[in-house]
C-alpha cells in the first residue's frame, strides 16, 4: 500500500472515470523506470485502486531501494532486469509484444526515449495506424471532460495527420461513454482567411468524413467552447460552443492551452497515446498523483472499449 489515498472527491468527471473502471479487471501495465518516489508511489495508487497491476521494469536494485526508503510493498510485483533508460523501454515495450504486460507506463525515464521503443519497427508497439496524444481535462466547473489533442507528440502535423489525430480522438471520447462527441478543430478565427493557414486546414480536416462524431472547424477557441459566443457571432455548426474534443493545429498551441487551464484555472489533467498496439501512458515528472490516477484510468477504459 502506498501511505495515503488521493482525493479524488473534487474531481467529478475523473470519479466518473474511476467509477466505470471498477468492474474491469486491473491492466497488466509494464512501469519503465519506476526509480524515484512519485514514478513508483503513483503506479503503486493506481495498483491499489484496481487499475493497473504493475509490472516493474528497471534496475531491480534501484526499484527496491525506492521502495523500502519509501514504505512501498512491492510484494508479489513482477520485476523485470533491465539496465539504462533505454534498455528498460525497450524492455517495457517487449513484455507488451509478448503478452507479459497489456499497456505500458512511462516512469523516470525521458520520454523522447520512451516513445523511441514504443515507435520502434521491429516487434514494437506501432501500427498502420498514426499515434498521438490526448489530454482528458477535468476542469472545475466544468459540466464535461475535455479532450485537448495533440499537446505532446505530434509537433507540427500536416492535414492528413491532423485527420489521423482526430479519429484517434474520437475513439478515446467513445471509450469514455461520449457516443457523438463533437469535435471543434481550432485556428484563430471561425472562418478560412487565406492569412491564416491554419483556418483553411481546419475545415479540410473537418470536412473529412467521421463515424459516429459531428466534426466542425474552423473554429476560435470562444466560439468552441461557448454556446453564448457562438451564437453572437451566427455559427450555427451543431459543435459550436460545446466541444467534447478540441484539434489544435501544433504542439505548441495544445502545449499553451493544456497548461493555461491546469496552472490558471485549477484543471487536472490524464493523457494517453492513442493509435499503437496498446494503450501507452505518457505521465511527467511534475504530474500530480491525480494525474497519474486519471492516465491509468484512461489506458484501462480504453483497453477495454469494443
Amino acid at each position: 500500500m502506498t501511505d495515503a489515498a488521493t482525493d479524488m472527491s473534487n474531481r467529478p468527471h475523473f470519479t466518473t472515470m474511476l467509477e466505470r473502471c471498477k468492474p474491469l479487471p486491473p491492466l497488466r501495465t509494464a512501469l519503465v523506470c519506476p526509480h524515484e518516489k512519485t514514478a513508483l508511489g503513483g503506479a503503486l495508487e493506481a495498483r491499489d485502486l484496481g487499475l493497473i497491476e504493475p509490472v516493474l521494469v528497471g534496475e531491480s536494485a534501484r526499484i527496491q531501494q525506492v521502495a523500502q526508503k519509501n514504505g512501498f510493498d512491492i510484494s508479489g510485483l513482477t520485476i523485470v532486469e533491465a539496465r539504462g533508460e533505454a534498455g528498460a523501454a525497450h524492455a517495457g515495450v517487449d513484455c507488451v509484444a509478448d503478452g507479459r504486460a497489456q499497456a505500458i507506463m512511462k516512469g523516470d525515464v525521458h520520454s523522447d526515449t520512451y516513445l523511441a521503443a514504443v515507435i520502434r519497427r521491429e516487434n514494437g508497439m506501432r501500427t498502420a495506424n498514426r499515434t498521438s496524444h490526448c489530454f482528458v481535462m477535468d476542469i472545475p466547473n466544468w459540466p464535461k471532460p475535455v479532450i485537448i489533442t495533440d499537446a505532446a507528440l505530434n509537433v507540427a502535423p500536416d492535414v492528413k495527420n491532423r485527420i489521423a489525430i482526430t479519429k484517434n480522438a474520437i475513439k478515446l471520447a467513445h471509450a469514455l461513454s461520449v457516443t457523438e462527441p463533437k469535435v471543434a478543430v481550432l485556428s484563430a478565427v471561425e472562418s478560412v482567411n487565406a492569412a491564416i493557414p491554419s483556418s483553411a486546414e481546419a475545415k479540410e480536416i473537418a470536412d473529412h468524413g467521421y463515424e459516429n462524431a459531428i466534426v466542425g472547424g474552423p473554429f476560435a477557441l470562444d466560439n468552441a467552447v461557448s454556446a453564448r459566443a457562438a451564437k453572437l457571432k451566427g455559427i450555427t455548426n451543431p459543435a459550436a460552443g460545446d466541444a467534447d474534443i478540441l484539434v489544435v493545429p501544433t504542439i505548441e498551441a495544445g502545449n499553451i492551452l493544456f497548461k493555461a487551464l491546469v496552472y490558471m484555472a485549477g484543471a487536472e489533467t490524464g493523457g494517453l497515446v492513442v493509435g499503437a498496439s496498446a494503450p501507452v501512458i505518457l505521465t511527467s515528472r511534475a504530474d500530480s498523483a491525480e494525474a497519474r490516477i486519471a492516465s491509468c484510468a484512461l489506458a484501462v477504459l480504453m483497453a477495454n472499449a469494443a
